[in-house]
């Protein structure tokens, strides 16, 4: 399955619709399900005639993504643009990473970028609060403020977004925050991220006490085990060199505590 059909059967999983405009989003999004592309976009197009917003983004994500159809970079802008001016979350996010990456043959203009962002956060959206968070640590079209943006990144953290727990994470390892940096990449561990995963191997052993030591090792193997099948670059050789001053039952109940990890991830869906 294509990331851009993921991301946009995310959308369709977690976006509602208000009842009186549901009927041809509900269609769309089953069609969609279906694999059935092609009518997914016209359950949408008609659904956004209709005056729904999420369905005019979901065609946009589909017209983008040459989901049930050909590409079409600038009908799918058009939308993004109609959306936004609707106040759809999404859509003013993706507005902003247009304005931001200079996208679609528009001009890079940062600035623009950070009032969508704005626009989008303001209203809950955990990626537009990230996104608006980096400009400010960076100083990109809005002025550099890394209080503002460990703020935002706070925000989106809580919603769970993993880029914003891992910046956080850092910038406590930055500063010397032990206990924030761990209860940061703790959570983002927990949700399967490969940065999260390698970052509490690290963690947990350099926390470890001469009488955790064995348990500690146990758990980091787990940790690295994990970061290395979700793809993390320096995983295997941390493995590796751990797992060469571990005896066999101690791998061997590491390498069973990882399945039961990954089973429960599979499980819940993760």
């Amino acid at each position: 399955m294509s990331r851009l059909v993921v991301l946009v059967f995310g959308v369709l999983a977690l976006i509602g619709a208000p009842l009186a405009m549901a009927d041809g989003l509900d269609d769309g999004r089953r069609a969609f399900a279906a694999g059935d592309h092609s009518a997914a976009r016209g359950y949408f197009a008609e659904a956004f005639e209709d005056g729904n917003a999420e369905a005019g983004f979901l065609l946009a994500r589909m017209l983008e993504g040459a989901l049930g159809g050909a590409a079409d970079e600038k009908a799918a802008l058009a939308l993004y643009r109609k959306t936004a001016e609707a106040s759809f979350a999404p859509a003013l996010n993706r507005m902003g990473l247009v304005y931001w990456r200079g996208e679609a043959g528009v001009a890079r203009d940062p600035q623009a970028a950070a009032v969508f962002f704005e626009h989008a956060a303001v209203q809950g959206d955990a990626n537009a609060a990230f996104n608006l968070g980096k400009l400010y640590l960076d100083g990109d079209g809005v002025e550099k403020d890394r209080t503002r943006a460990a703020t935002l990144f706070r925000v989106a953290a809580e919603g769970d977004h993993v880029l914003a727990l891992n910046t956080l994470g850092g910038m406590a390892r930055d500063h010397g925050q032990r206990q924030q940096e761990r209860r940061y990449f703790e959570r983002s561990a927990a949700l399967g991220n490969a940065v999260g995963l390698f970052e509490m191997a690290r963690i947990t052993l350099r926390d470890a006490t001469q009488e955790t030591h064995d348990s500690v090792r146990i758990d980091a193997h787990v940790y690295l085990n994990l970061a290395g099948a979700r793809g993390h670059p320096g995983a295997g050789e941390a493995l590796q060199a751990l797992t060469a001053t571990m005896d066999a039952d101690d791998i061997a109940r590491a390498q069973e505590k990882a399945r039961n990890f990954r089973g429960t991830r599979e499980s819940q869906g993760g």
